[in-house]
């Protein structure tokens, strides 16, 4: 018997040692509709991660033992007898809370999304770069030519914004926190202006250079970041939340006392707009079309943090890394 190797949470915690295991099970006989994946790689989204072992995701029903993990890519060792246009060896992405974090899964045929290849970059396009596109179409609705700025630029949905961006002949200000970083971003040939904020100060760069002309402001860290951006928009500039890294690092939100956002943008005709990949869910084949056709084009790079993480066993140092602010890329763990 195939026995099936999941990392799952077994109560919450603080730690993610104390609140998960990896067990064995056994597979299922598969019903009609559904199909059988053998996971080939899997993404890592520690965020998330930290949020849901430390109970703090309400949204999310957590029965024990429970798998996590939201993508991975794979190939198919098995169909149900009803499934009509999938067959066995076919690559497959799947993108649904609590199924990853295994070496099979089973999932209904309309839930798996044929790919070309089960490779890390298609499983760093879904969901990573269709959450990029989404974003930058429907939340910061960017136009031609416009200015953006872009934090966390050289991560698995960063470099992918960039990129984007620059399809669009806007002038793009990308941020990262080391030289590897740098040199990844400059590596995209997509920025105009790079600001290592280990070097630089991002207020004081964006104030000096980008006052009153972000158009857009991209930002998945929040706190720090998230108020220079605000002060720096442009007449109808757009700041995107896409992210709360810095926030749901600290114990607890930090409590702000000042004016309140609008006294700052009111004026200016600006807003602040917040960015959810799954309120998008009918755009998502759309957006899964345009980023395959531009990465089979080259037209876009995709980029994989090289470090190596093999089996389930490691998907907790690759959760620590990608949290440490290690990654250049997308985390994958390799099955």
């Amino acid at each position: 018997m195939v026995l099936n190797k999941q990392l799952v949470l077994q109560q919450f915690s603080e730690s993610i040692h104390e609140a998960s295991t990896i067990i064995e099970s056994p597979i299922p006989k598969l019903k009609g509709s559904e199909v059988l994946i053998k996971n080939t790689f899997i993404g890592i989204n520690a965020i998330y991660d930290r949020e849901l072992y430390k109970g703090k995701v309400p949204y999310i029903n957590v029965q024990f033992p429970y798998v996590f993990g939201v993508e991975s890519v794979g190939i198919v060792s098995d169909i149900g007898t009803a499934v009509k246009n999938i067959k066995i060896g076919d690559a497959i992405s799947t993108v649904k809370v609590g199924t990853a974090y295994q070496e099979y899964q089973v999932v209904l045929e309309k839930d798996a999304i044929k790919i070309p290849e089960a490779s890390p970059e298609y499983l760093t396009m879904n969901p990573t770069g269709v959450s990029g596109y989404l974003a930058l179409k429907n939340t910061a609705e960017l136009k031609e030519g416009e200015t953006i700025v872009v934090s966390a630029a050289s991560g698995g949905l960063g470099h992918i914004v960039v990129q984007l961006a620059k399809q669009k002949n806007c002038h793009v200000v990308a941020i990262c926190g080391n030289n590897k970083k740098v040199e990844l971003l400059k590596s995209l040939n997509s920025c105009d202006r790079i600001i290592n904020y280990k070097k630089e100060t991002i207020s004081e760069v964006l104030k000096k250079e980008y006052a009153n002309k972000i158009d857009v402001g991209f930002d998945s860290v929040g706190s720090y970041m998230f108020d220079a951006f605000l002060e720096n928009l442009a007449p109808l500039g757009r700041l995107v939340v896409s992210g709360l890294a810095t926030e749901l690092t600290a114990p607890e939100f930090e409590q702000i006392t000042g004016p309140r956002v609008y006294e700052s943008i009111y004026w200016k005709g600006a807003s602040v707009r917040c960015f959810m990949n799954h309120l998008y869910k009918e755009q998502h084949p759309e957006a899964r079309n345009y980023l395959f056709n531009l990465y089979q084009q080259k037209k876009i790079k995709i980029k994989v943090d090289p470090t190596v993480f093999n089996g389930i066993e490691s998907i907790i140092d690759a959760s620590k890394y990608l949290l440490e602010g290690k990654s250049c890329g997308k985390v994958v763990v390799s099955l």
